[in-house]
Parts: C-alpha cells; sequence; structure tokens
C-alpha cells in the first residue's frame, strides 16, 4: 500500500469515532423511548387484568336487580352486601379478596378503582385510574419553554353483565 492510501485510511477511522459520537446519544434515546413505551403497555395489560378480576367477581356474586344501589355511571360509589365493593376493590389491587401483600402494581391504590351500573342494561363497570410515572425522565425538557410532562394517567373502563349468581 502506498504511503498515500494509508494516510487516507488512518483518516477515515478518525471520521468514523466521530460519526459514532454522534450517533450514539440518538440510538440510546430512542432504545430507552422504546423500552418506556413497553413498560407502560406491560403495565397497561397488568391494570386491565385485575380489573376484569373485579368485574367478573361483582357480575357473579350479585344477583338480578341487587346492584340498584350502586350509582349509575358515569358517577361512581355506592354500597353493596356483604362488602362485596372491598372485595373486589382489594382483587384489583393487590390480587385478593383479602387485601393482603403488595399491590399488583407500584403505586396502585383502592382509591383509583370506582365502581357503577349501567341500569338499562344489567350492567356493572369498574373503572381504574393508574398513575405511570417513567423510570428514567419524569419531564422533556425543552428550549425555551416550559418542559413537557412524561407522567400521566391511565384510565380504563370495563363492563359485564349481571350473571345472576350469589
Amino acid at each position: 500500500m502506498s504511503r498515500q492510501a494509508k494516510g487516507r485510511q488512518k483518516r477515515q477511522q478518525g471520521v468514523a469515532a466521530v460519526e459514532m459520537t454522534l450517533v450514539l446519544p440518538v440510538l440510546l434515546l430512542l432504545m430507552l423511548a422504546t423500552a418506556e413505551v413497553g413498560r407502560m403497555l406491560y403495565q397497561y395489560n397488568t391494570l386491565t387484568k385485575a380489573q376484569r378480576n373485579g368485574v367478573r367477581l361483582l357480575a357473579t356474586q350479585l344477583n338480578y336487580g341487587q346492584q340498584s344501589t350502586l350509582s349509575e355511571c358515569p358517577m361512581l360509589g355506592g354500597t353493596l352486601p356483604d362488602n362485596l365493593i372491598n372485595r373486589a376493590s382489594n382483587l384489583i389491587v393487590y390480587g385478593s379478596e383479602v387485601g393482603a401483600g403488595e399491590a399488583v402494581l407500584p403505586g396502585l391504590t383502592t382509591a383509583g378503582v370506582g365502581f357503577c351500573e349501567v341500569p338499562a342494561l344489567n350492567e356493572v363497570q369498574v373503572h381504574l385510574e393508574y398513575d405511570f410515572t417513567p423510570m428514567m425522565f419524569t419531564q422533556l425538557p425543552t428550549f425555551g419553554g416550559d418542559p413537557i410532562d412524561l407522567e400521566f394517567t391511565l384510565d380504563s373502563s370495563i363492563s359485564m353483565r349481571v350473571l345472576g349468581g350469589g
């Protein structure tokens, strides 16, 4: 190889290092953003599974017309015999009707769980709110403006027809 070709090759190696330095932060940021979206979808899936268990408990334990003590949707609240709402809330949040142990997701509390009925359809509805917090950054800084908040609420509702058990 000639002397000129060897010099060109060394300069190219330097250019590759500079390109790597410029591209690597962007690639890492894309990788972290993809991981956060995946984590958010996983947590949303966990919420909907827990919510489905809670509404199934209510639908199988209620008799027709028994759920009339609940508020009509979209209002939440009401009382049911045998502490049924507390049992359903505990099942959603803790994974057991007793309410012992850790919550299925960090920060999930029974205060974020709401119940209501749709009398015309003889359905009971469970509404769930969970505050999602990213692992890495809670705010995205902007150039000259207010930062963008990356924390938001995951909202979910599910309905099931009362099966007339009890």
